[in-house]
């Protein structure tokens, strides 16, 4: 920790020293993302939620002293995906329609998730060709996406999975729809780049948009079950996937059955099956249960 006030005093010292604040927004930086990797794997969900957004306001903070750096652009649209999803969701789910408790949180996810969706884009815009795809034709927007390598991987799959989400709360918004073959594009190609990326989400994801839109939209129920079972295959001990299938897929095929028997798998597993994933783990419990319960209105 003395250590790390050394180096933070010298860049407020150095003041214009351009080199000496990205050296310190680095250093600082790979901090940051260690303590991302902590929350994922702690165990007390509470605490991990009171944790978060000071950590991600650190990681804002961080930014003035490096705008273009990727990696914290890349690490700014996770912390927010990631806390939203698995947080302030859960309070819209928990909230009774039309309550001000619901609106509130409604509001807060759209919002979070917008700011998620922005720091992605800023960040898949230190690409070149992809900074000029994001007001082009769609044509040119996917070779764009199709010319980035490894290194985006975390930004490409962030910001389409705000983006996405952002979509799912702004249904009525016309121009969400327009954005959906862009997403589309950008979890396909993350799935190009490393099928297995983050224990299978991509491929969740992906399953997610085939069966919440229509067969004129893209929909594609057959689609979405493969893609479920290959995200349950490459990382059986993550159960957000499962919740997810039964959120989306069961529901969407009115299967009542498949749809209990999807979170009594995840209510009877065990969440530190998968250590680093623990957190991740316990929110889909904690969204299982939730989910459970209201079954009589969404069947």
């Amino acid at each position: 920790m003395r250590r790390l006030a050394i180096i933070m005093a010298l860049a407020l010292v150095a003041g214009p020293a351009c080199s000496m604040k990205k050296m310190t927004t680095n250093v600082i930086g790979e901090i940051s993302t260690k303590g991302i990797v902590a929350v994922e794997g702690e165990s007390d969900v509470d605490f991990a939620r009171e944790s978060l957004p000071p950590l991600i306001k650190t990681l804002e903070v961080l930014r003035y002293g490096n705008t273009k750096d990727r990696r914290l652009l890349a690490l700014l649209a996770k912390a927010y995906g990631s806390y939203t999803f698995g947080f302030v969701e859960q309070e819209i789910l928990s909230a009774p329609e039309g309550s001000a408790e619901h609106k509130k949180a409604l509001e807060r996810a759209k919002l979070f998730y917008a700011r998620g969706r922005d720091y992605g884009v800023q960040a898949l815009s230190t690409n070149g060709a992809m900074k000029r795809a994001f007001d082009a034709h769609f044509r040119d927007f996917q070779r764009a996406v199709a010319g980035l390598g490894d290194k985006y991987i975390e930004a490409i799959f962030w910001t389409a999975f705000n983006w996405a989400n952002w979509i799912n709360l702004n249904r009525d918004d016309p121009a969400a729809i327009v954005a959906m073959p862009k997403i589309q594009a950008m979890i396909d190609r993350v799935i190009a780049l490393d099928s297995d990326f983050y224990y299978g989400s991509a491929h969740a994801f992906k399953g997610v948009l085939a069966c919440s839109r229509p067969a004129m939209l893209g929909g594609d129920l057959a689609l979405a079950q493969q893609e479920f079972a290959a995200a349950e295959g490459i990382s059986p001990d993550y159960l957000m996937t499962k919740v997810l299938y039964a959120q989306y897929f069961a529901r969407q095929q009115n299967d009542s059955a498949l749809f209990r028997e999807k979170l009594g798998e995840v209510l009877a597993a065990d969440p530190s099956a998968l250590a680093e994933q623990e957190l991740s783990n316990k929110l889909a419990q904690r969204r299982a249960k939730i989910l459970m319960k209201m079954q009589k209105k969404l069947f």
